[in-house]
């Protein structure tokens, strides 16, 4: 078992942390096989087969921005790395660094190819990804006049659709076949970040000025707000993610750091549960839950108090699963670990004494 108890003075030689809201989600991507979400944090992807009741970590695989599955791989934009990891395994597949990109950020796919947004210098990028480990990329759009950001592909009318940043920001469509575009909607509103098209041919937009997911008949001709505000989890709405197969839109909220999920079925609707704040150490790793997204701050101190190794997290507010190799520590070691959850409050365990 765990005991969870105030450290001894010795130990607490550093002022109480203060909580702190991570601004490190970027991307959510649905992965129909499994039934599960993916979502970039920080640098790393975290998966939820629950809706976001809980996480863990894909792998090792690395994601600041875009995510799209496509071909039995998820391919995840890591500063301004372009990566492909294969679904099953989480094992790395291949990598392509695009030359001359400014700021990768968006990506739109179809079986065999992306299309990626270079948020600074205004570009379309394709990619070639019919063979993952040797990935090819050409220019699609060279200057697009706009600040272009998320990216959605509608295959049934060979486009890409581009949403972009700024005031009254535009809505871009390209023809994949000649790379020609047009502005296909000057929206009203500011800082456009996600799109994504649902199962009869409707687009999703996520915009941060308002706080609002707009939906957009196919030809754009009409339109109606679905989720709106602070109340409904959207914080600085950035990339999202629509689940044909359930009906349900999720959306990385940057401004929070907490994923949201929209159900616009008839099925049940993905709940999600409030998490409650705990540390427990088990046979998968270390479990870490707070109703606060944020930093977890990790000491690991011998029995004579002195400080071995301490480590930060950023996790969102839902119960995830840290395996020790992330923390690349020797568990086997006697020590006692400081826990300061994103709350502030502060516990302590051994790492000897797992709860099974």
């Amino acid at each position: 078992m765990i005991r969870a108890h105030l450290i001894v003075p010795c130990l607490l030689t550093c002022s109480a942390l203060s909580a702190q809201t991570p601004n490190l989600i970027e991307a959510a991507e649905y992965e129909p096989t499994a039934n599960r979400w993916f979502i970039s944090n920080g640098s790393s992807i975290l998966e939820t087969d629950n809706g976001g009741v809980s996480y863990e970590y894909f792998g090792s695989g690395s994601a600041t921005h875009g995510m799209e599955v496509i071909d039995g791989y998820l391919f995840a934009i890591g500063n301004n790395i372009v990566r492909a990891y294969d679904l099953q395994t989480a094992e790395l597949a291949g990598t392509i660094a695009i030359p001359g990109s400014g700021f990768l950020n968006g990506m739109g796919s179809r079986s065999g190819e992306l299309v990626i947004s270079d948020f600074a210098n205004g570009k379309l990028h394709r990619v070639d990804i019919s063979n993952p480990a040797n990935m090819t990329t050409e220019v699609l759009v060279n200057a697009t006049g706009t600040t272009p950001n998320g990216v959605v592909i509608d295959e049934a009318n060979n486009r890409a659709l581009v949403v972009n940043w700024g005031s009254n920001a535009p809505i871009l469509d390209v023809d994949l076949a000649t790379g020609e575009f047009s502005i296909a909607l000057n929206t009203g509103m500011g800082n456009l970040d996600g799109i994504d098209i649902d199962g009869e041919g409707q687009f999703y937009v996520s915009s941060w000025s308002p706080a609002r997911i707009t939906r957009y008949s196919n030809d754009f001709s009409t339109s109606e707000t679905v989720v709106q505000g602070a109340s409904s989890g959207l914080a600085n709405p950035a990339d999202i993610s629509y689940a044909i197969e359930t009906d349900s839109l999720g959306v990385a909220n940057s401004g929070n750091g907490a994923p949201s999920f929209h159900f616009f079925g008839t099925a049940n609707a993905v709940e999600r549960l409030e998490a409650e704040e705990f540390v427990r150490w088990t046979a998968e790793g270390l479990s870490l839950s707070s109703p606060v997204a944020g930093t977890w701050h990790i000491q690991a101190f011998n029995y004579a108090g002195q400080l071995l190794d301490s480590r930060r997290i950023d996790l969102p507010n839902s119960p995830t699963i840290v395996p020790i190799e992330r923390l690349n520590w020797d568990a086997s070691l006697q020590q006692i670990w400081q826990i300061t959850t994103p709350s502030g409050h502060r516990v302590s365990l051994r790492p000897d004494q797992r709860q099974r």
